[in-house]
């Protein structure tokens, strides 16, 4: 009888528990108190009340379930302002925080937003960042970081860190996090003045060899000069595609970790000073079907450069490049496309090995290839095989051409079809999307600007 007792008492809870996730609540709040009085699961919404909510510790909590996620979302979109030294934590599974401004504040060293290292499987979306920095200009925080796995910001619209600290930072643990950081509109980060003013950092020196898995894709990068680093790669096995780097004065750089692939993004620095392409440090990176125009960036922020390494670094230091791949890419009047042994001093002397760059197309009247690094010039350390340039060049591995070229209405430039399959392929309906400022940023929130070659 206990026994039959217990079952039934345990269906009777099941059935209470299903009766409340078929018939979800939805909480209207004013306030971070109310906020931590909820008991919230699946298929909760929680609205923010529109208005300006000043100095407000908000921690989101709760586990929801793919198909029942927790939704925290503004009253009306655009219109619920966070703001003072008000911050926000994202604490659970499945938890969906949509639409909100956060304005006009400052979180000294807290960070704004942070997934926490419980997150799973949360997102943040159509919110945005701005003026919300540091009086202190040398004290750290990040804007948004991501901690825990799986976890996505999207649609976001961030502006004009002045502070010092990355904007957007993703922390690394001995488990990969898989989390995808996509569509969002970086609008403009003026220069900081030294190290620690990137967009994107995907980890951290200390963790730099452990697997992240982290995905950076179609976001728009406008005018972002806090430093050379635009998006700072440290962490390993990442992907980092159909991005718009426009008129930047910095770079992609692949600064720690190994095994990233880089495709599909499109750099237009427009003679921008400092504007620059990929930077390449460590081992079996792959750089191909990226499009490069008007990069005038030299050494360090060329176009492709690959960096020296040092012998035994700590992991802070410069490593060694090996095994990198470069192909079908197209270099279009940019200063240095290739410089190979950038940073060479009496530390960062140990040039890259069994590296291949081929099948990429530059048109340039300029040197293709800079070297920095004199000692690398043989075939066990970068071998150059059936690139195509309009230019000249005395180097093996390129081949001049006079055929004709073609520029479409965004000012990109192809060879004639006969040699499309050497360099980058056609634009897809993303890359489009990006040049037209479609598609990224808050959908309560236009972008008003087309980017173009000049």
């Amino acid at each position: 009888m206990k026994l039959t007792n217990v079952k039934i008492s345990l269906s009777l809870l099941i059935f209470l528990l299903n009766i409340h996730v078929l018939y979800a609540k939805e909480y209207v709040v004013s306030s971070a108190q109310e906020i931590r009085e909820l008991e919230l699961v699946a298929g909760d919404k929680i609205i923010l009340k529109k208005g300006v909510w000043s100095n407000q510790s908000l921690v989101f909590k709760g586990k929801g379930t793919a198909n029942k996620p927790i939704v925290f979302q503004a009253e009306k979109m655009g219109e619920t302002i966070i703001s003072g030294h008000s911050t926000l934590i994202i604490d659970g599974e499945y938890l969906l925080v949509d639409g909100l401004v956060f304005k006009d504040g400052e979180a000294f060293k807290k960070n704004v937003i942070a997934f926490s290292e419980q997150s799973k499987q949360c997102r943040l979306t159509n919110t945005s960042i701005t003026g919300y920095d540091n009086t202190d200009k040398k004290m750290r925080n990040s804007w948004i970081v991501l901690y825990g796995e799986q976890n996505r910001v999207d649609h976001c619209y961030v502006k004009g860190k002045t502070s010092l600290g990355t904007t957007v930072g993703v922390y690394v643990s001995n488990k990969p996090n898989y989390h995808r950081i996509d569509h969002n509109y970086f609008d403009g980060r003026p220069p900081y003045g030294g190290n620690g003013g990137e967009i994107i950092r995907a980890g951290v020196d200390q963790t730099s060899l452990l697997d992240s898995y982290t995905t950076i894709e179609n976001n728009v990068f406008d005018n972002c000069d806090g430093e050379i680093e635009v998006i700072s790669n440290k962490s390993t096995h990442n992907t980092i595609r159909n991005n718009l780097f426009f008129e930047c004065s910095g770079m992609l750089t692949l600064r720690h970790g190994n095994y990233a692939n880089v495709y599909g993004n499109l750099f237009i620095g427009n003679r921008k000073k400092d504007s620059g392409g990929v930077r390449i440090i460590g081992e079996s990176h792959k750089v191909f079907n990226n499009y490069f125009h008007g990069l005038i960036g030299k050494g360090l922020n060329a176009t492709i450069t690959f960096m020296n390494g040092w012998e035994n670094p700590p992991l802070w230091g410069y490593w060694q490049v090996k095994n990198a791949e470069v192909y079908n890419n197209t270099i279009i009047n940019c200063e240095e496309p290739f410089v190979i042994g950038s940073g060479k001093n009496e530390k960062t002397f140990l040039p890259l090995l069994n590296t291949k760059v081929y099948k990429n197309y530059i048109y340039s009247s300029n040197p293709i290839v800079i070297w920095e690094e004199t000692l690398a010039k043989t075939p066990d350390n970068i071998k150059f095989q059936d690139n195509l340039i309009k230019g000249k060049t005395s180097e093996a591995g390129f081949l001049s051409t006079l055929s004709k070229y073609k520029t479409d209405r965004y000012g990109l430039v192809y060879p004639d079809k006969a040699n499309f399959q050497v360099g980058f392929s056609s634009l897809t309906k993303e890359q489009k999307k990006l040049l037209e400022g479609e598609d990224i940023g808050p959908k309560w929130q236009k972008v008003n600007k087309k980017f173009r070659i000049k």
